[in-house]
């Protein structure tokens, strides 16, 4: 949690208990009836956000609507303190990470905060101003591996969903996204939840370390030295270990593309003996034969990253 900005919010957007007071109250009916919120539109439910009392059924709430509501993410950006009172939900779950101690009941209450960021994330303007603020550095503390502490792992799970949501780099905002994660570092963030999380963590990580990859830029960041790229590496091999114990046809597919992306590099000088030793060989055996058999497209990119790395085509048994 070392280096966090202070806040995302200039002063003038903050809560507090003066300003509180001139706050526009929600309708009368709505405070005589806490539990009764099915019927109140997005509108509605995002002004009682502001409201502790009943902030984790609105929060419900509002993910019920995510799909419907096109407007929700703007709507959550644009209301007053809105944005301010989730992320005060996420925070307020930090003192209790080391050593754990996180409810299932906390950690299901801080994750329908994410899943909010999320709603945003995923919108192309909301996402602008997510990292024009830096608020996903407030998820990063999520993603240290914490053994097999359940409550954590759905934080975790829910934060890297954020982040995957962010990686969109193909929109206009696309390469300030980038730039952002490579200057946060999310990447090592990443490479630890692949090699010590659960499979669910483990496959999102390998999704947004692969997005990143396929980008110049991610590329010239990753192999700017030998050992950030023979970390990378070494990874990537541990996970197609775990991967032939408990096979996953689209997380298989992300590490080929990981693998594919870096063996890039040499395509022209022709791979070092270090990295050779680094491709699985159960990438070109009949390990995962069966579950890439009417996988055409995955078995393509497995026959380019033969050549790219042994200099000609392969023949699976």
């Amino acid at each position: 949690m070392e280096n966090l900005p202070e806040s995302p919010f200039s002063k003038s957007t903050l809560i507090s208990s003066s300003s509180l007071c001139n706050i526009s109250s929600p309708p009368m009916d709505m405070q005589k009836n806490p539990h009764d919120l099915d019927g109140l539109t997005a509108n509605q439910l995002v002004l009682l956000l502001l409201d502790g009392n009943l902030r984790e059924e609105v929060m419900h709430e509002l993910i019920k609507k995510r799909d419907t509501c096109e407007d929700l993410a703007p709507l959550l950006w644009n209301t007053s303190n809105a944005v301010y009172m989730l992320l005060m939900e996420v925070i307020s779950v930090y003192w209790k990470l080391s050593p754990p101690m996180i409810s299932m009941k906390k950690s299901t209450r801080a994750c329908n905060a994410l899943a909010l960021f999320q709603v945003m994330a995923k919108n192309p303007e909301t996402r602008k101003e997510l990292i024009g603020a830096k608020i996903p550095c407030y998820f990063y503390p999520f993603l240290k591996p914490s053994g097999d502490d359940k409550p954590l792992e759905y934080l975790r799970l829910t934060s890297l969903g954020v982040l995957g949501a962010l990686a969109k780099f193909d929109d206009p905002y696309g390469p300030k996204v980038l730039h952002f994660f490579l200057e946060t570092e999310v990447v090592p963030s990443c490479l630890e939840c692949m090699d010590l999380c659960d499979e669910l963590s483990r496959k999102v990580a390998t999704l947004i370390v692969m997005k990143i990859l396929m980008q110049e830029k991610g590329m010239s960041y990753c192999s700017a030295t030998p050992e950030r790229f023979y970390s990378i590496v070494q990874v990537l091999y541990r996970v197609v270990q775990k991967l032939t114990e408990k096979p996953c046809l689209l997380h298989l597919m992300y590490v080929i593309q990981c693998f594919l992306s870096l063996s890039d590099v040499f395509k022209f000088i022709g791979p070092s003996e270090a990295f050779i030793r680094q491709v699985p060989p159960q990438l070109f055996d009949n390990t995962f034969k069966d579950i890439l058999r009417d996988d055409h497209e995955t078995a393509w990119m497995l026959q380019v990253l033969h050549f790219n790395v042994y200099g000609r085509l392969f023949s699976p048994e």
